[in-house]
């Protein structure tokens, strides 16, 4: 017997659910899925993608050559600052048994829940 419920998540899960999904593409590498969670506040031509696929892969580059091995990413938290102002806390746990809690602002654009990049 299989139950399933259809229940709808409430504005604090879906942040959380958002911001988990776009850090898992990152951590995977998967550039293309981690940048369709992020609003700019703009409208990014071509060129401008491509640069911050560039940033992206430095940075997961350089972080990969500093720190252990990332094992898991777990949302601990989500403060919600008004309707569409979210603000989600991860903690990242490495190979070597570290951990870092990090907070990132989330903002909902319609319906939908992006991580807001800039201040």
């Amino acid at each position: 017997m299989m139950l399933s419920s259809c229940r709808e998540l409430t504005a604090e899960e879906a942040a959380k659910e958002t911001l988990k999904e776009a850090m898992e593409a990152l951590n995977r590498e998967d550039y293309d899925a981690y940048l369709q969670h992020v609003d700019f506040g703009m409208s990014m031509d071509s060129a401008q993608e491509a640069f911050m696929r560039d940033a992206l892969k430095q940075h997961l580059g350089w972080q990969r050559s500093e720190r252990a091995a990332l094992v898991s990413i777990d949302v601990i938290d989500a403060k919600m600052h008004g309707d569409t102002i979210c603000t989600v806390y991860c903690q990242y746990t490495f190979a070597d048994s570290t951990k870092e809690v990090v907070s990132q602002k989330m903002v909902k654009n319609g319906e939908t829940w992006k991580m807001r990049l800039r201040n």
